[in-house]
């Protein structure tokens, strides 16, 4: 499958942190290190809405708020300054400030939403929160102080339903996986290797695992049955991303691209040319609809980070990888050689014209004969 490069959308400016696709596929949101939360508009590639928030610090963590059937209508996010803030859409179709919530002491690393329950996961500083959303769209905190991990509190994802959260911990390599209600403790149990990012398919965590790819573990046992093999250049937490009724899964690259592999057979299928060599593609995301698989990429390169759209179509092929034809393309060799000769008559005829002072009488002759010869 190849995808094709639709809109190249350029607002921040600083390096890309997040993303995240509206539910019906048509809104897209980024959010960066230079403190802005930007709107766009998947259909026509236009930015929507701009929210610059330089007192929250750089965008940590993004996620879509799920309310009553409406897939766009609120975000909340987090930032480096510890806090979530939570977005609702108005009548005017554009989005506005709903509450903001002290929620961490560091910066909010992860955020997942459960539509079930109406409830949203955060980490930060070695432990996560639960929140419940009120119909004032306030969060009220609804998980009691669990001990604080002396690692950083990675990703959160709701599981089995929403009535469990898992909680991956960056340098130790570990899952934990909490009940909510009572809040406790079920399990902990160890990957093979650290953690960068994890993403929940069902029942399996892909995981980044900071050395050579991404590995596939089964829930709960945390059996790996499967790994994407590819080579890490530069230590940093890249992003997945799954598009499972394509059979494909999107990771985020070091060096320029991301990179896309079989979902079911760990099997390299090819790249998305993002940038540079030595450019950091950290996130991905990605989206699938009537139309086909849609993926998204984001740079974290301050001075000219953007972010990219692709779709399922022709091969990845840009303008710089486009080569005008030679000149001499389809001429045989030989003609080629008899060409060369002749200007090189021309030319030396033209010299001794000059220095002799006859070039005007000349270059008539030389003017009808080379129109003979072409």
């Amino acid at each position: 499958m190849d995808f094709s490069n639709k809109y190249t959308l350029t607002r921040h400016t600083k390096a890309v942190n997040v993303l995240a696709v509206s539910m019906d596929g048509t809104l897209l949101l980024t959010g960066g290190n230079d403190s802005r939360i930007v709107i766009w508009s998947l259909v026509s590639g236009e930015m929507i809405q701009e929210i610059f928030t330089p007192a929250a610090g750089y965008i940590s963590a993004i996620t879509w708020i799920h309310v009553d059937n409406r897939s766009e209508a609120s975000f909340a996010f987090g930032a480096s300054d510890g806090n979530i803030q939570v977005y609702e859409r108005s009548n005017n179709a554009l989005f506005e400030i709903q509450s903001i919530t002290i929620g961490h002491s560091g910066a909010v690393e992860s955020l997942a939403w459960d539509p079930v329950h109406r409830q949203l996961a955060s980490a930060a500083g070695g432990r996560p929160h639960v929140w419940n959303l009120t119909t004032d769209k306030t969060l009220v905190s609804i998980t009691s102080q669990s001990e604080k991990q002396p690692y950083v509190a990675r990703t959160v994802h709701f599981y089995d339903n929403g009535a469990s959260l898992l909680v991956s911990f960056l340098e130790s390599g570990e899952i934990f996986c909490y009940s909510i209600e009572p809040w406790d403790l079920k399990w902990r149990k160890k990957v093979q290797g650290r953690i960068g990012n994890t993403v929940l398919e069902g029942n399996f965590l892909l995981v980044s695992n900071l050395k050579d790819g991404v590995d596939k573990y089964a829930v709960p046992t945390l059996q790996r049955v499967q790994s994407y093999s590819h080579v890490i250049l530069r230590n940093v937490p890249l992003q997945i991303s799954v598009a499972r009724q394509a059979g494909l899964i999107f990771v985020g690259g070091d060096d320029g691209f991301a990179r896309i592999f079989d979902y079911n057979t760990g099997i390299y299928r090819g790249q998305l040319p993002h940038g540079n060599r030595g450019d950091q593609i950290i996130p991905v995301a990605s989206h699938e609809g009537r139309a086909g698989c849609t993926v998204i990429t984001g740079s974290c390169f301050n001075g000219h980070s953007s972010v990219k759209v692709w779709e399922e179509g022709e091969s990845m092929t840009t303008e710089d990888d486009v080569m005008p034809p030679s000149p001499s393309a389809g001429v045989s060799p030989t003609l080629q050689l008899v060409r060369f000769a002749f200007i090189c008559i021309i030319v030396n005829i033209a010299m001794h014209a000059l220095h002799s002072g006859t070039l005007t009488e000349l270059s008539l002759l030389l003017y009808d004969t080379v129109v003979s010869v072409i």
